[in-house]
């Protein structure tokens, strides 16, 4: 305990340079369950949220892993996903993930995943904050594989129970994805499966979304009677 709150002030007080070897090192400690909630308790999210927002490059970028450590040791509890999020975690989250290197992504990535999973008030929070184009970003730009990965697991646990998330990556991913929504309760890119097995009301979204769509494409000269005789069928 007297070590990871040494820790917990370095990351407080010390220069860039203390904070990054605190934040490594806690991240390491986070990846035990048994340490994670002594690490919560000790007062770490906060300073680990302050480094995300204003810190160098390289500490938001250990900083992320560090919160992202936290999120994934509680898989069988929900505190430390609650405290990350409430600390205000992922608005600076989605940022680094939209700017930051190939290695900061990647870290963004795997914090915004563990975060969703299990949590619907996350999931909702991280649509919120704009992160779903760049995850679906992430999936089309040649990142690593490992990355491409936690962000279709990131993406996925965005849409688990959600039909408005659902709806958004496929918009996110494009017209088709949509009406693959609404036909068969799924969305995918190349071979990563987004949404899966989508219940009946994210369908109906997505065909009123289609609908919407395709409802614009018809020009503005088409006579009202005919309007109204084929706008069920759009």
């Amino acid at each position: 305990m007297s070590e990871i709150e040494g820790l917990v002030r370095a990351l407080r007080e010390g220069d860039d340079a203390t904070k990054v070897a605190a934040a490594k090192f806690l991240g390491t400690l986070a990846g035990s369950t048994a340490n994670n909630a002594v690490i919560a308790e000790a007062g770490a999210i906060p300073p680990l949220v302050d480094l995300l927002r204003d810190g160098s490059a390289g500490a938001k970028r250990h900083a992320a892993s560090a919160l992202g450590y936290l999120a994934w040791a509680t898989s069988r509890h929900d505190a430390s996903r609650i405290l990350v999020a409430a600390a205000g975690a992922i608005p600076p989250l989605v940022r680094l993930l939209r700017d930051g290197s190939a290695e900061a992504k990647s870290e963004a990535v795997w914090a915004l995943r563990n975060l969703a999973c299990g949590n619907d008030t996350n999931q909702v929070l991280i649509a919120a904050a704009g992160g779903i184009p760049p995850l679906v970003d992430l999936l089309r730009d040649g990142s690593a594989e490992a990355t491409e990965l936690q962000a279709a697991h990131a993406l996925g646990n965005i849409a688990h129970n959600s039909d408005a998330s659902a709806v958004a990556i496929a918009l996110a991913v494009g017209f088709e994805a949509v009406v693959e929504l609404a036909r068969r309760g799924r969305v995918t890119v190349d071979n990563w499966d987004l949404v899966h097995d989508a219940g009946v009301p994210a369908k109906r979204k997505a065909a009123l979304v289609v609908a919407a769509l395709l409802g614009d494409c018809v020009p503005d000269s088409v006579p009202r009677e005919i309007k109204g005789l084929i706008g069920p069928y759009l």
